[in-house]
Formats: structure tokens, sequence, C-alpha cells
């Protein structure tokens, strides 16, 4: 196999614990292991990358200040009126994510050295903004650009708020630079203007298996025990029906929750006892563990297909059973059978090699060669 360079450009990596950075993390561990050079330009982290870089064989830049982004968007406790003032401008000027795309194009500036492929990965978009102005300036950076997608931009139906036209212009403007728009599932497709279809490649996020430790005794809990991990929503991922059903049943269960927007929970806690127990956020090793002791795994399905949570391909790899349930429509029958142990209605993902890391960058790599 022909070694490529690669460069990689995402402001989420390790050691951040997130879908994006789990992505971007297991492209570069693989693609140093097989001995290619790897480039990753991230987001500046007080963390010493010296020892990650060694054992991965690959070269980490940290370099991308963004202090006002991440103050700015993520600062829980803000009065109504910078919560407005923050909606008007990263609405009709993408602000201060803008930053994000002036900081990538400066980075890019000095490398003279052609790539063989760039993957830029969202979110935020602003991450191909950049790929998008510095592969204009200098075509000979990269010979394949894939911009890989986990959720739609413009045409995202989840978002409240719609952006004004000139920002979907932007869009199109981006994606006509791209040779390849990398999407986790088929459904996905339809979150992007049909003129991209063409360029729109099926990737779905890769793993190392073998890297994973689970849990191998006996599962042998006093009462069934699920776990639902990750973020819950009012519009997308709204636990209420579930809950207002695991309410009303009188045999006993734990419901365990690992999520770090508790808030959707708080008004079933005296009602459910000790039967809902609520956990903040774990690294991805320690929870895969953990969910590997339950008896069966909970899933919360986006209202919005285009959209699939990345937590199902964690769940797959525990070898629990899943349910997946309708947050507006439930369906009550299969949890109750998944209650009293009877599994058949459990969801599938299909083959676990289909999401195996080294068949995910032997998806890439072809790109590079068609």
């Amino acid at each position: 196999m022909d070694k490529k360079k690669i460069l990689l450009v995402t402001m989420s990596f390790f050691p951040e614990n997130s879908p994006r950075s789990f992505r971007a993390t297991e492209l570069a561990k693989e693609f140093g292991k097989q001995g290619h050079s790897v480039n990753i330009i991230t987001e500046r982290r007080e963390y010493d990358y010296s020892e990650f870089e060694k054992k991965n064989n690959c070269t980490v830049r940290s370099e991308l200040r963004l202090q006002k982004y991440r103050s700015d968007i993520f600062m829980k406790k803000r009065n109504i009126f910078v919560k407005i003032k923050d909606r008007f401008l990263y609405q009709f000027f993408l602000y201060p994510e803008v930053e994000i795309s002036k900081r990538i194009t400066d980075a890019l500036k000095g490398n003279k050295g052609k790539y063989d492929i760039v993957i830029s990965i969202a979110k935020p978009y602003s991450v191909h903004i950049g790929c998008a102005i510095a592969l204009r300036k200098n075509r000979e950076l990269a010979r394949t650009w894939i911009a890989d997608c986990g959720d739609p931009f413009t045409l995202c139906k989840s978002d409240v708020y719609k952006f004004p036209f000139y920002i979907k212009w932007l869009e199109k403007w981006m994606f006509r630079r791209t040779d390849f728009i990398s999407v986790p599932v088929e459904a996905a497709i339809n979150g992007y203007y049909k003129e991209f279809h063409r360029k729109i490649r099926v990737i779905p996020q890769g793993f190392n298996f073998n890297a994973v430790k689970l849990y191998k005794g006996e599962i042998n809990n006093s009462c069934p025990t699920f776990c639902y991990a990750g973020a819950l929503y009012s519009k997308t991922r709204n636990p209420a029906k579930l809950m207002q059903y695991l309410g009303d049943i009188r045999d006993e269960f734990r419901f365990i929750v690992y999520t770090g927007t508790p808030g959707l929970l708080e008004p079933y806690k005296d009602t459910f006892g000790e039967k809902l127990i609520v956990k903040k956020p774990v690294p991805r090793e320690e929870l895969l563990f953990e969910l590997s002791k339950m008896d069966f795994l909970l899933n919360i399905d986006n209202v919005y297909k285009e959209q699939v949570p990345s937590k199902l391909i964690d769940y797959m790899m525990t070898g629990r059973p899943i349910l997946n349930i309708e947050p507006e429509n439930p369906d009550y029958s299969n949890i109750d059978r998944f209650l009293k142990g009877d599994y058949s209605g459990k969801y599938s993902l299909g083959k676990m090699d289909d999401y195996d890391i080294s068949t995910i960058t032997k998806k890439i790599l072809s790109l590079n060669e068609s």
C-alpha cells in the first residue's frame, strides 16, 4: 500500500470527549498505524501531545487559539440580552465561529508541501469554510479534499432558527470546492442540496474494536437495569413520554443516565427515587465498560432521520441489546418486553465489520484513487 500524506483539520480531538473528537482521533491513530504521514491541526489546548504523537506516529499542531469562541458558545450562565446578541451574531454572520475559518486559513498558508488527502471535520462548519478558502488560494495544497459532516448545515431540520439566504450561498460555494462530502448514514444525504449528492459518500463512524475493554462476566443484575448515554434535548430527543410511562410501572428497575444535560430529568427524580440514577459523562473507555454490564441499552431516536446518534455504534460494540424508541411515539409494548427480558424487538445496525476503523480508512483511501 502506497503511503499517503494526510492532513486532518478538526476543532474536536483527543482528549476531548465528543463524537467528533472520537471520529478524528480514531482516523489519526489508524492512519498512523498504517504508516501514513499524518498531520492534525486542531484547537489549542493545555495538553502535551508528545506522548500521543510518539505512540500514534503522527504530528499534532494544537495551535488554533479561539478562547472567545469557547467562552461565547459554551458559557452556561448568560443573561437574556447576551443570549439574544450571540444568537443574532451567529445566525446572520456565523460569529464567533467565523474566526475559526480565518485561523485555519492562516495555519494552512505556510503548508507548501502537497497533501494526498485533506479531511476537514465539522462541526463547526467554519472548519470546512477555512479549508475551502485555503484551497481556493492554493489548489496544490491537496489532491483530494474530503469534507466530513456529522450533521447537516443550513438544511438541518433540528435548528429552530433558519439561516439567511447568503449563508446558504456560502455553504454551496464551499461544497463546490470539495472533492467529496462524507456523511455517517445513507439517510443523511437528504440533509444536503441535491446538486452535491453526487459528491456524497457514506462513511460511518469507525472504531478500533480491539482497544475496547468490556465486562466479560455474567450479567446478573438484581432487577432490570438499563442505561442511556448522551445529550437530551427538548425538541429532538425529549424523554418526557418515556419517563411518564416508566413512572407508572410498579415493578423494580434501574434506569441509569449518563448525560451533560440532565435538566429534562429533574421533574422525575422524586417520583422515581432509586429507580433513576443520573450521572455525569465519563471518558468513553470507562463508559463502554459500564454499558457492557447493563441488561440492555436505551436509545432515544432523533426526530429527524437525517441525523443518527453516533452512540449507537458504541452501544453495538458492548454486545448488549438495544431498545430504540421514538421520543414522540414510543412503542410501549416493546418497552414492556425488554423489561421482562424479551429482546426480540432489539435494534440492529447491521454488521460490526462495517464500523471497524480499518474498513473506514480503506474507504477514505479509495477516494484518493478515484
